[in-house]
């Protein structure tokens, strides 16, 4: 009986001293870890009421008329001819698109959503989450990012073959934007996207 206390006791003995004698950078790791959780919620928490916030403002807002959208497209961008183009109203939000150039190798779409009101607010609700988005994915030439151009972040994809950028992003705070631009040079891209002047539409 003696000899299973005292090895209870010893064993009790090594564990502690096992505990006490953990490497400080375990521990400062584990802290670390903690702490970013913690920072990751709280991010996560007010991008969350943010989201909530700028989609009830925008319940507010009239959207656009398809009239005004179908008027909104100009003849030429960047030095290509207009297409094709159109607005619809697609059960109460309004959304346009536009193609420029006829070879599909070296050609420009435009497609954007209203985000004002009941509907167009949740249609662009994905959209205006792209900025709390940290995807960054590449592969054989092709690649996701985030990146940040005059203030607007935006989701950009790149198909090396089809030599095809394509940017995503939620824009003055109102529109959902997708942008295509084929058989052009990254520098180029966010240039075409300016020359629509998409700041300057309104009701």
């Amino acid at each position: 009986m003696k000899i299973k206390k005292h090895f209870i006791t010893l064993l009790t003995a090594i564990l502690c001293f096992s505990c006490g004698n953990e490497p400080k950078k375990q521990t400062n790791q584990k802290t670390n870890s903690v702490v970013e959780k913690v920072k990751t919620g709280n991010n996560f928490v007010k991008g969350a009421r943010d989201l909530a916030a700028a989609s009830e403002a925008l319940k507010e807002l009239t959207p656009i008329s398809t009239e005004t959208l179908k008027a909104f497209f100009p003849e030429t961008i960047y030095g290509m001819p207009k297409t094709n183009s159109n607005a619809l109203d697609m059960a109460g939000a309004s959304t346009a698109f536009a193609t420029y150039g006829q070879n599909t190798s070296k050609q420009i779409k435009l497609r954007i959503l209203d985000g004002a009101g009941e509907k167009g607010s949740a249609a662009t609700g994905v959209y205006r989450a792209i900025k709390y988005d940290k995807t960054n994915k590449e592969a054989y030439g092709d690649y996701i990012k985030i990146k940040e151009y005059d203030n607007t972040i935006v989701k950009e994809h790149f198909d090396k073959n089809q030599k095809r950028y394509t940017l995503e992003f939620f824009y003055n705070d109102r529109f959902a934007v997708n942008l295509q631009v084929t058989g052009y040079q990254q520098e180029d891209v966010w240039k075409i996207f300016k020359e629509f002047k998409l700041n300057q539409l309104s009701n």
